[in-house]
């Protein structure tokens, strides 16, 4: 339980981080939403962004699932932030 709890406050950490950044050097991205516009590149990359946290936090929960259901079934391993 303490890796989880210490593995989401990474999380919120990091989501902290970004939403500094995001404010300090695109604040136009917070009102703008060019990502919602299809067939843009915003989108793209928005897209790219969104598949690898998706499969970051797949990652991060497999590491305790057997072998069978995806998960490499060691729960020892940790997973560093991207």
């Amino acid at each position: 339980m303490e890796d989880e709890t210490q593995e989401f406050r990474k999380i919120n950490d990091r989501c902290r981080e970004l939403k500094h950044w995001i404010l300090t050097n695109a604040p136009q991205c917070v009102t703008e939403e060019r990502h919602l516009i299809e067939g843009s590149q915003e989108r793209g990359y928005w897209a790219h962004g969104y598949l690898t946290a998706l499969l970051d936090v797949q990652r991060l929960f497999s590491r305790d699932l057997p072998a069978q259901f995806g998960g490499s079934g060691d729960s020892s391993r940790t997973r560093e932030a991207a």
